[in-house]
């Protein structure tokens, strides 16, 4: 039904993209078709011009689901008006890159370091974006910052995934147990029974309602006696609760805020507080895109969303001299069960509003919050992963 639909709107359909999902092994995951561009010394034309050259010959052999990286400095550390306006240009190049050859499946992303870097720090980042555990992002722009390490060890972690009962948060769980992580399922009481396919001696689930203090404090002190820290914590758990402002009863208002914001961040203010997370912890927030670009009708859910962006900006600046990162992650279109049970027109056209031309899967975000969770990403904080398939909202 969907490919005569496609059809009839002269669709043509979606490349198939090749994934990587699960355990990361070193230097196996990296695409074949694979472009990667320094691009960090262009302060002029001439030198821009080069990279263009580099660029159109490097991605005419890729026929399908191939990878483009490119480096460049952050514009606002350099003190040269001519380098950082140039530099500039290459994240406008990448974005457009993108839309060009999303159709193929092919991905493009920038990353932007710091000054006079040594590039062996960043292996981590440059093993990501340039394998299938990145198909779905594309056309971003990420800012890495100090590295000393590309470490990928996860089977030591503790983890904690807030909402691991459902479709993100357990393909969040089950992506990083698959590392030998141990995993704590933190949601409602009442999600413990979708929970047990799920548990293992490795995995646990604890009941609790996040908007509630006292068991809030109790979850953390129960995971503080049997496991003695978080490594890793994910604060994934989220509602909606649709209405147009003009219509929306108080309540609807009421409970995203105490949900989606107010419990994350109490609930990593509490962990903080109590010394939980170590030096190396990672913080991961599930935000949206929908925080970034706005929707009808999500007043509320932007609000908590777009707020999380901020708090992980805001916070990282007191974070990094503790040796913990605090990151958030915006999912696009993704099939999840809520949204299979859209209409198929309405799916379609979401599909169609992305540079890969549809729709992700739980599995793609698990794999960036893998990414986040690992020491190697320890040079990505404060920032918003977006993994939506190159979204036109809010590009």
């Amino acid at each position: 039904m969907k490919e005569k639909i496609l059809s009839l709107l002269g669709f043509p359909p979606p490349t198939p993209l090749k994934k990587t999902y699960g355990p990361w092994k070193d230097g196996t995951s990296v695409v074949e078709n694979t472009l990667v561009v320094d691009g960090r010394n262009v302060s002029n034309a001439t030198a821009l011009k080069l990279v263009f050259n580099q660029l159109q010959e490097g991605v005419k052999p890729i026929k399908a689901n191939g990878k483009v990286l490119i480096y460049s400095v952050q514009p606002e550390l350099l003190e040269d008006v001519h380098h950082s306006t140039y530099q500039r240009a290459l994240e406008g190049i990448s974005r457009s890159l993108a839309k060009e050859l999303g159709g193929r499946g092919t991905t493009v992303n920038l990353v932007k370091l710091q000054p006079n870097v040594d590039l062996k720090n960043y292996e981590t980042v440059k093993e990501f974006f340039t394998s299938g555990r990145s198909a779905f992002i594309t056309g971003q722009a990420v800012i890495a910052n100090d590295a000393t390490k590309s470490g990928r060890e996860l089977s030591e972690k503790i983890c904690v995934v807030t909402g691991g009962a459902g479709g993100i948060g357990s393909a969040t769980v089950k992506r990083l147990a698959s590392e030998g992580a141990t995993v704590v399922i933190a949601d409602m009481p009442q999600m413990e029974e979708r929970a047990k396919s799920l548990l293992s001696d490795k995995v646990s689930f604890l009941g609790a309602d996040l908007t509630d203090e006292v068991a809030r404090k109790t979850l953390l002190a129960t995971i503080k006696e049997k496991h003695g820290r978080i490594d890793v914590l994910v604060n994934n758990a989220g509602i909606t609760r649709d209405k147009t402002l003009k219509n929306m009863p108080e309540h609807y208002w009421d409970s995203l805020i105490a949900i989606n914001l107010t419990a994350v961040i109490n609930l990593t203010e509490d962990a903080l507080a109590m010394g939980l997370i170590p030096e190396g912890g990672r913080i991961i927030s599930t935000s949206s895109i929908s925080g970034i670009a706005g929707n009808f009708g999500q007043t509320n859910y932007t609000a908590t969303k777009a707020a999380l962006i901020g708090y992980s900006a805001s916070k990282s600046k007191e974070l990094k001299a503790k040796g913990i990162t605090i990151n958030a992650i915006a999912p696009g279109y993704i099939e999840t069960d809520m949204v299979k049970t859209m209409p198929l027109t309405t799916r379609i056209f979401a599909e169609r509003l992305t540079s890969l031309a549809q729709a992700g899967k739980p599995e793609d975000i698990a794999e960036a919050m893998a990414f986040l969770a690992h020491p190697g990403a320890e040079s990505i904080n404060g920032q918003v992963l977006r993994v939506c398939g190159g979204s036109f909202l809010g590009a």
